[in-house]
């Protein structure tokens, strides 16, 4: 077994204590597909290499009409010959206490020929009077050689079985609960099915199924029929003419299918019907969309719980695997996932006229909060611009002319977001609780402006606010900023600080659309520090919301075409696909805004290797920044299609584009890309430095310092400033000759100490 190491220590105690007075019961725990039966299994096989007697039984659904089954079937006993043994003993409580003595008396037979290994599984099955028996055995055996192993599956209802198990444990049972699988378990299994180590695309299509090694290996298995997969130089890959979006094998459909086959049919019918809604959903909205009661939905949502199909969030229902989603996604018709979206689409357009009934400016706040969470910008921006005209009166939670200001700044409309903010700044001084919006929204106006110094002092005033007040809204979004304006800067240790801080840990009890935002920031800081499939590594709960939930693809105009970008890099084309299907939606649910639908073809001429899309994209944004993307973009892609001067004039572009706004490290790639064009840009300016001490060095020697200096390696280092990395080991030698030393150990300690001194730099 692989990843069960302290279980599989468990059984052997067990088993070395089979003749002990106590401890002689272990309690396995587990979701379906865990790995019970599979550890049951090495236990009666090691039992057996010891010279233990096992007995094997196993409950299931159908088998509750037969007392005591899971028992007798252990000991091989049939219960025809018993009933004719009673004779004439009356039925009712008196024949499950006689079977349960007869189940004893086998038991203390088997037992007289030498130790004995009781497994049971799948007790979430059995029948009361196995349960019963299970109750007093163990403690009525406690003095001869047996050991019990019993198994069920972990859910949120306290059934018999789990109550069984509390009572066990209360005398001395050892309980364990299965965990899925840590990343390098997933890596051995996966390795072990596939032939050969799993690349980079692989690696991201194993982590779908959540740790849980039936999903895990029947994806793989059947990638493998199926001919997806290619072992080439010791790597097992994706197959070329298998897309990373492609669908899921048989095996897994099959897998899933019997699970869901345990359920009711209006159970299974919630499900297929939420699954178009995204991976999570509010069940609120899926009662509103079915034109039910959240309390008539109850049962079904109960039922799909306890069998650990959906999981709760703070704020939602989840299913509890990606791979499970997926393939009650797949497995509904076209026609009907169609209709079922349509469906949702008509209740989000209808539900806020319902509702909104001529409320006050919080309610109107509200509404249009909801709305732009849902990607319905206009309805949204019209809802704010109603609020921010009601009267003042009574003590409200959130300023409503700050929420219009940032829905402007969301769509770049800079000059009326700009006029909004101070009419905004001068309602705080009258409210104290709102005094930390104002200095946060500057900051976001200074960020679209690219003045990044000027950001970073605003956000710094805003967090600061944030603490004294208790906000916890205006703290992340002061978080996201300094994150975003410290790597756009070129100064990724400092944006790291911002992240480790806590700008995605404290977010995730904030509203979707609050969190979702750091959420995406934080990915952004990875990926600049790891790699994509770093990046991806903290975005699972952003693509999971959609499209529920799509305030971090307005949150900037490059969201969705990034978030685009690192799903096509770790081969997980269905990610890219749903971020493009979001995006779309949003564009279509706000027309007369044009960003929307911008930042659309942006993503997808990124999905489907478009340049017209991509062109109307560098033409579209407003934001230069987004221009600079969508430019680096297109040139990247025709570039790589043999059109030299065509990438080279976008990507000039693009480069114009971050210089203007100071983006430091996107221009150093842009540089780098250039380079590899034959095209070389001088961009450094003469200026007057000390010959020594930290005064000295250039900006370049100081980017060097701080990459060493938190420990990257020059390579590393290399990778970040998009230089070589003999350029890296040139400067680090020119920051050793400056401030006298001789030793990375030094270096640290010179620069946490000059830190300590000043304060984190903050580039201006």
């Amino acid at each position: 077994m692989r990843g069960r190491r302290d279980e599989q220590a468990a059984v052997l105690a067990l088993l070395e204590g089979i003749a002990s007075t106590a401890g002689n019961v272990m309690l396995v725990e587990g979701e379906p597909g865990i790995g019970k039966t599979l550890l049951l299994g090495e236990a009666a096989g090691l039992a057996a290499a010891r010279g233990t007697a096992v007995a094997s039984g196993r409950a299931d659904e159908l088998g509750r009409l037969t007392p005591l089954g899971p028992l007798l079937s252990a000991l091989e006993e049939s219960p025809a010959p018993m009933a004719v043994a009673r004779n004439a003993f009356p039925d009712g409580p008196g024949l499950l206490l006689w079977l349960a003595e007869q189940v004893r008396t086998s038991l203390e037979r088997r037992l007289g020929a030498g130790p004995l290994l009781v497994t049971l599984d799948d007790l979430q099955w059995a029948d009361p009077a196995t349960l019963m028996a299970l109750r007093t055995l163990p403690s009525r055996l406690a003095e001869r050689p047996v050991a019990w192993l019993l198994a069920c599956r972990s859910t949120p209802a306290r059934g018999d079985a789990r109550r069984l198990f509390d009572l066990l444990e209360e005398e001395g049972a050892t309980r364990t609960v299965l965990r899925p699988l840590d990343d390098g378990a997933v890596t051995e299994i996966s390795t072990d099915i596939l032939g050969a180590a799993p690349g980079k695309d692989l690696a991201a299509l194993a982590a779908q199924a959540g740790g849980n090694p039936l999903l895990l290996s029947e994806y793989l298995t059947g990638l493998c029929e199926e001919g997806a997969v290619l072992v080439r130089d010791g790597v097992a890959r994706l197959a070329e003419t298998t897309p990373a979006g492609a669908e899921l094998p048989l095996r897994v459909h099959t897998a899933v299918r019997r699970r869901l086959n345990e359920l009711g049919a209006r159970t299974r019918y919630l499900l297929e019907a939420t699954a178009v809604l995204g991976r999570s959903f509010s069940p609120a909205y899926a009662a509103e969309m079915l034109g039910e009661t959240p309390a008539a939905l109850l049962p079904a949502l109960e039922e799909a719980l306890a069998a650990g199909v959906l999981v709760t969030t703070p704020d939602e229902l989840a299913f509890r695997h990606e791979l499970l989603w997926r393939s009650v996604v797949e497995k509904v018709p076209q026609p009907v996932r169609r209709a079922l979206r349509d469906q949702v689409e008509r209740a989000a357009r209808t539900r806020p006229a319902r509702l909104t009934g001529g409320g006050g400016a919080e309610t109107l706040t509200d509404l249009a909060l909801l709305a732009w969470d849902e990607g319905r910008l206009s309805y949204g921006l019209d809802l704010a611009r109603e609020a921010v005209e009601q009267p003042a009166g009574g003590r409200r939670r959130q300023q409503p002319r700050a929420v219009l200001a940032s829905m402007l700044i969301d769509l770049w409309l800079l000059d009326e977001a700009e006029a909004t903010t101070e009419i905004a700044a001068a309602e705080a001084e009258c409210e104290p609780a709102w005094a930390a919006e104002i200095p946060v929204l500057r900051a976001r106006l200074h960020l679209a402006a690219g003045r990044l110094g000027s950001a970073i002092e605003h956000a710094e005033a805003g967090l600061a606010a944030a603490g004294t007040l208790g906000a916890p809204l205006p703290a992340s979004s002061a978080l996201s900023v300094l994150g975003t304006a410290s790597l756009r800067a070129g100064d990724l240790p400092g944006a790291i600080r911002y992240m480790e801080r806590h700008l995605v840990g404290s977010a995730r009890d904030l509203p979707p659309r609050t969190w979702l935002r750091s959420e995406l920031v934080a990915g952004r800081i990875n990926e600049a520090r790891d790699g994509a499939a770093g990046g991806m590594s903290s975005l699972g709960g952003l693509y999971d919301a959609l499209p529920r939930h799509t305030g971090a693809l307005t949150s900037e105009p490059t969201a969705a075409a990034w978030l685009v970008r690192m799903a096509m890099a770790t081969g997980q084309r269905h990610r890219a696909d749903a971020v493009v299907d979001a995006a779309e939606g949003i564009a279509w649910r706000s027309p007369g805004l044009p960003n929307p639908s911008v930042a659309a073809d942006h993503a997808r001429g990124l999905r489907e290797g478009d340049p017209e899309a991509l062109g109307r994209a560098v033409a579209g944004h407003g934001d230069p920044w987004a221009r600079g993307s969508a430019a680096e973009d297109l040139g990247v892609l025709i570039g790589a299609d043999g059109y030299r001067d065509t990438a080279v004039e976008n990507l000039k572009i693009a480069l114009a584009c971050y210089g203007a706004v100071g983006a430091v490290r996107d221009a150093a790639r842009v540089r780098g890309r250039l380079r590899l064009l034959g095209e070389r840009r001088r961009h450094w300016v003469r200026t007057a430095h000390p010959t020594s001490g930290w005064a000295s060095l250039t900006g370049t020697e100081q980017a060097v310092c701080d990459l060493v200096s938190q420990g990257l390696t020059n390579r590393n280092a290399a990778e970040q400033m998009f230089i070589s990395e003999h350029t890296v080991a040139f400067h680090l030698r020119q920051v050793f000759r400056k401030l006298g030393i001789h030793s990375r150990v030094e270096l640290a300690r010179l620069s946490a100490e000059e830190g300590a001194h000043q304060g984190h730099r903050t580039p201006r």
